[in-house]
């Protein structure tokens, strides 16, 4: 009789079918055990100088980064650790010394990297060319940064009107051109790499790389083709949703350039009853366009001992207001509007600081405030009760 046969009718009998069950779900048990382990990043490597000091590995969250591991490094400095993946696709970890990072990777499940480093800024990578990629990449970028933040703090030092400033000026200005179409041309040519993804938020000092309306096209461009690849991928669906957001400024930006009836972009949002209200159907020779958050108490007092006392003085003569909350957190904005009894027109726009309006806008900082003066958006932007209670007086 055959091994195979006497297997089957051994495994028939209760005795040992009782026994083998157990192995059975035991090799199962190991199987999965193995192949899930399988998926594990592993990262090792070494950082020059480094005796028993501590490293932290950052896990990008899309908005934030999160720290999830402390690595002790040995006598010569060398680490190691194991990953576990937050899903099937690459994400992005960063390296860091005593809140100075060391390395930035993006790391696929089953990677196995390991990377010399030292404290100074020099790193080498090896089983990862998309970390690889991406780091010599940075190299560039921080070197082109640098550059700016010394030129601009030349330009501080010397008289504004000066020769020797402007420049200076047109130094920085021709660095920000070659940053920014160096960026153009690296998301173009790895636009099916994630990497791609941080060059479109890289920023010379505090001002975006990509901060023109019309750069609305390099986010959904590279949107879709990352879509192609990674269509669950967190990151992609965020850069989805910046690229909407531009998109919706940019089609606004347009119509502004093409309607000349409206002196205005358009903004229809919902008050307290949900209803949609437009700033074109507020009447008014004066209309006060406020942008505002009420979760800043300087912002609700202002209501009451700047607006509320102009509305009742130049209401009569013409004035009305339309008042933009910036607000994710609806309940609490229509809390304080009815709280303070505010008898102009409350709109409310839970996409807060990602509104299309910041952009369309110019709204760089809350409260921020514009006058339409006979339906067209004047250029006055008062910043102070003094200024605005007298560009008031003047409009009316």
């Amino acid at each position: 009789m055959k091994f195979r046969s006497v297997c089957k009718i051994i495994a028939r009998r209760p005795f040992f079918e009782g026994m083998l069950r157990p192995c059975t779900f035991t090799f199962a048990l190991l199987w999965l055990l193995t192949l899930t382990s399988c998926r594990d990043i592993r990262l090792s490597g070494r950082v020059d100088g480094l005796d028993g000091d501590t490293l932290t590995l950052d896990l990008l969250q899309v908005s934030y980064s999160e720290t999830i591991d402390t690595l002790i490094t040995k006598a010569d400095g060398s680490f190691s650790c194991r990953i576990k993946p937050q899903g099937v696709n690459p994400d992005f970890y960063y390296l860091n010394y005593k809140g100075n990072r060391l390395a930035s990777l993006l790391l696929a499940p089953g990677d196995k990297v390991r990377l010399e480093a030292d404290t100074r800024g020099h790193c080498r990578i090896e089983g990862s060319d998309e970390s690889a990629r991406m780091m010599e990449s940075e190299k560039e970028y921080a070197s082109m940064n640098s550059k700016c933040g010394s030129l601009a703090a030349r330009l501080e030092s010397v008289p504004a009107n000066s020769k020797h400033a402007a420049d200076l000026r047109r130094e920085m200005g021709s660095l920000y051109v070659s940053l920014y179409r160096s960026s153009v041309r690296y998301i173009v040519e790895n636009n099916k790499s994630l990497t791609s993804v941080p060059v479109l938020y890289r920023k010379v000092g505090e001002l975006p790389v990509f901060n023109q309306r019309l750069d609305a096209l390099h986010f959904r461009s590279l949107a879709d083709s990352l879509s192609t690849v990674y269509p669950t991928s967190p990151y992609v669906r965020a850069l989805r949703k910046e690229a909407e957001a531009r998109e919706k400024a940019l089609a606004l930006d347009h119509r502004l350039d093409s309607v000349s009836v409206v002196g205005f972009p358009e903004i229809e949002l919902p008050d307290l009853s949900g209803e949609k209200v437009k700033l074109s159907s507020v009447e008014g020779k004066v209309v006060l366009l406020h942008f505002w958050t009420s979760a800043d108490g300087g912002q609700k007092l202002l209501n009451q001992d700047v607006l509320k006392p102009l509305y009742e003085k130049y209401h009569a003569k013409g004035l009305n207001i339309y008042q933009v909350a910036l607000d994710p957190g609806k309940f609490s904005w229509a809390q304080v509007v009815k709280s303070q009894k505010m008898p102009w027109t409350n709109v409310c726009d839970i996409r807060g600081g990602a509104s299309p309006l910041v952009l369309l806008y110019h709204v760089d900082s809350l409260p921020t405030t514009y006058l339409i003066v006979d339906g067209v958006l004047s250029g006055m932007q008062p910043q102070t009760e003094a200024e605005l209670r007298k560009a008031i007086e003047q409009s009316l």
